[in-house]
């Protein structure tokens, strides 16, 4: 048949196709590192890092363990105010109310870093 292309024929032009594909690999790649950056850079812009010392008082945010909100439509959304008792590493508090009574059955609150 004439219309056949020849086997060295093919085998060239499928490997500048794969070489074209790794290209646009590459590409998309780089595009998702750059969108990346953008967004911990637009994070890291609007959240601010907080260490608190003993002493203090904090609010501590009220999240339901499911992930639906149970309870009164206008419950608050904070606690406390908690008085900072001991502060231990990695951004764990131990809380008490005004009475210096231990909060709650869980006394090791963990607070995030990025607390608005």
């Amino acid at each position: 048949m004439a219309s056949e292309i020849p086997l060295t024929k093919q085998i060239q032009l499928r490997l500048q196709e794969l070489d074209g594909m790794d290209e646009r690999r590459l590409a998309a790649q780089q595009n998702l590192e750059l969108y990346q950056a953008r967004m911990t850079r637009a994070y890291e812009k609007l959240s601010r890092p907080r260490a608190f010392r003993k002493g203090e008082l904090v609010l501590v945010l009220r999240r339901p363990i499911t992930g639906r909100h149970h309870g009164p439509k206008f419950a608050p959304n904070w606690e406390g105010p908690f008085i900072i008792d001991q502060v231990y590493d990695g951004g764990a508090y131990l809380l008490c109310d005004r009475e210096w009574r231990t909060s709650s059955a869980s006394s090791k609150w963990k607070v995030p870093q990025e607390v608005l």
